[in-house]
């Protein structure tokens, strides 16, 4: 009985009784699993904003051509718009 006593506790030659400690855990795995966990939600986001912002951008431009569409001037001028160039005639050139 005592045999058996001494080989659970695992007792060495000295008559020291070690007491096994389950191994630490593997750090490697852990980092690259945080570094990779953290790298994926980056990328997620990033992949969700560029889609939110194609939504907008499609539903400004689509507002900005119907808009465009009901311009109750001549879509080819801007009415707000006058030239630069004047024509000035001289009343005193012939033409020569």
């Amino acid at each position: 009985l005592i045999f058996l006593l001494l080989a659970l506790l695992d007792v060495i030659e000295t008559g020291l009784f070690i007491i096994y400690c389950p191994s630490g855990p593997d750090i490697i795995p852990i980092v690259a699993g945080v570094v990779a966990g953290i790298v994926l939600i980056g990328l997620a986001l990033l992949l969700i904003w560029k889609l939110l912002m194609i939504i907008h951008d499609r539903r400004e431009f689509a507002k900005f051509e119907k808009e465009k569409m009901n311009a109750k001037w001549d879509t080819g001028e801007n009415p707000i718009y006058k030239s630069a160039v004047t024509t000035v005639i001289n009343p005193k050139y012939e033409g020569k």
